[in-house]
């Protein structure tokens, strides 16, 4: 016998327990330890590693052909326009997208009545902002081209709020949205290699950012429509009110960070002319391509933390320490070889007006382990319902942000304003880890760093010695000679990637599909 769909009223009382609750009360603690999905993790992780292994390595080729069609002026001026939208994307997408992913990990059955109402509310904010942004670009702007070029970048507002992303994270199905994030990047890649030819056509470069965001849109909502049906937008002041509360310090979290990590890029692109934007610029997109692989680590691991928040302390704090283990292995060889390699690397890589960058290289690189860290502390934070807790101190960080970077930046130019973020997120860092301490599952720091900084040095003597024969070889002889000598001391944490690696009893993602 066929069952009908539940009406609209019941729906909507189904999902208030869970997400409209602004109340909700946790279920007792258990005393076991949480067993995590290892084989669904290590699957997730990998997919979407690949999907941005390919998509950096494109965009990074992407930009490499920009800097030498629009020259310094042009690549500054996309970069400028760029930043300032993706603040107002994550207004759309992060206050609603993560309680949104939080919940749907904890009651998969939710899908289809959540995503109605999500997409409602996305939409609306995303309308307003559109407006305002092309409001205020009109009486800022004199240049119509910089108008263009923002109002263009706008339309990812739009695709934002269509984007059903975060059904595939929350229940762990992340094979598609890493297919799709490689199919934006393509579609991206090649509009830029055949459109964008000069500085002449500079406004094509966000239109075909748009057009590859639309095009992975629509392969993702072409699955979810096949497993649950066509969205209907759903409009419930109830919801948005609840959503927006419960949200607001997720929102107010991601646009803090990400006002620390980019705020000076935007006073840079308002105090100096676009030549000596786009110079520092180049630098800041080779670095934000680092960060976007520890965001990707957050990304998996959040689904699980989410549902450690019913277990131990303990626990918990262990799954954080085994995290921080692994991110230190792998970030801080970045930071050294980035510092040592830096003159090198811009002059191999960008042109020849670019190689006084390097000293921005050379500060830039070491906010790859002091954000991603506090990252991973504000994610653990999020995921245990603490998400208030960090909240007073980012928002603090973000306003202490604008004047330091400005007086850096004023005293000693923009080298000036990218050791303000440096300073920033050395505070944030060390705010994040309190903010853990104080309910109990800080990880024990002191004994993560010797053996990889060891390792680091003697990495450093080979990354010297072979760049005289070659760049490339430096960067892949450096990290050969510097994982060989971790595992000489016993620095790799076996025990943390045996955990990530051995197949999980329950097998497999525990998600299940709503029907």
């Amino acid at each position: 016998m066929a069952i009908s769909s539940p009406p609209t009223r019941p729906t909507r009382r189904l999902i208030q327990p869970a997400l409209l609750s602004a109340d909700t009360v946790p279920l007792p603690r258990s005393r076991t330890t949480p067993r995590f999905d290892a084989s669904c993790i290590v699957s997730n992780f990998a997919a979407l590693s690949l999907a941005e292994v390919i998509c950096r390595a494109t965009s990074f080729a992407v930009t490499l052909s920009l800097t030498r069609r629009l020259d310094q002026s042009g690549y500054g001026r996309i970069e400028f326009a760029f930043n300032v939208v993706f603040w107002l994307v994550l207004l759309v997408r992060d206050g609603v997208e993560v309680i949104a992913a939080r919940e749907l990990a904890r009651h998969p059955r939710l899908v289809r009545p959540l995503v109605n109402h999500v997409i409602a509310l996305k939409g609306l904010i995303a309308s307003a902002l559109l407006a305002g942004l092309v409001l205020v670009g009109s009486l800022t702007m004199t240049d119509p081209t910089d108008r263009a070029i923002l109002c263009m970048y706008g339309l990812m507002l739009v695709t934002t709020a269509l984007g059903i992303d975060f059904v595939y994270r929350g229940l762990e199905r992340m094979t598609l949205v890493a297919v799709s994030l490689i199919l934006r990047t393509l579609i991206y890649a090649v509009g830029i290699w055949l459109w964008v030819t000069d500085a002449s056509r500079i406004v094509a470069v966000p239109a075909c950012l748009a057009l590859g965001e639309a095009v992975g849109i629509a392969l993702v909502w072409s699955d979810y429509v096949r497993r649950f049906g066509m969205p209907r937008p759903v409009w419930s002041r109830r919801f948005m009110q609840v959503s927006l509360r419960r949200g607001r310090s997720v929102c107010l979290i991601q646009v803090s960070q990400t006002v620390i990590a980019s705020i000076d890029l935007i006073f840079v692109g308002m105090m100096y002319p676009w030549d000596e934007v786009g110079r520092y610029c180049a630098p800041h997109r080779m670095i934000t391509a680092v960060l976007t692989f520890s965001l990707i680590f957050q990304q998996v691991v959040f689904p699980s933390l989410a549902r450690s928040w019913r277990q131990t302390a303990a626990s918990g704090q262990a799954a954080v320490s085994g995290m921080v283990k692994l991110l230190v292995v792998g970030l801080l060889p970045i930071a050294v070889g980035g510092t040592v390699l830096a003159a090198p690397l811009i002059k191999y890589l960008l042109p020849r007006d670019f190689e006084s960058a390097a000293p921005l290289l050379i500060l830039g690189i070491w906010r790859v382990p002091l954000l991603t860290l506090a990252y991973l502390y504000r994610t653990a934070l999020i995921a245990v319902n603490r998400e208030a807790v960090g909240v007073r101190m980012l928002a603090v960080g973000a306003l202490a942000s604008g004047p330091m970077v400005w007086v850096l930046c004023r005293l000693l130019g923009p080298p000036g304003a990218s050791s303000a973020v440096l300073l920033i997120g050395a505070g944030l860092l060390a705010a994040g880890y309190g903010c853990l301490a104080r309910e109990g599952r800080q990880p024990p720091w002191h004994h993560h760093l010797m053996k990889p900084a060891l390792a680091c040095l003697v990495m450093t003597f080979a990354c010297l010695a072979l760049e005289r024969i070659s760049v490339p070889l430096a960067v892949v002889g450096g990290a050969l000679v510097y994982f060989a000598t971790l595992a000489l001391i016993g620095g790799i944490p076996r025990f943390e990637l045996a955990s990530l690696l051995q197949p999980s009893r329950q097998g497999g993602c525990r998600a299940t599909e709503a029907r």
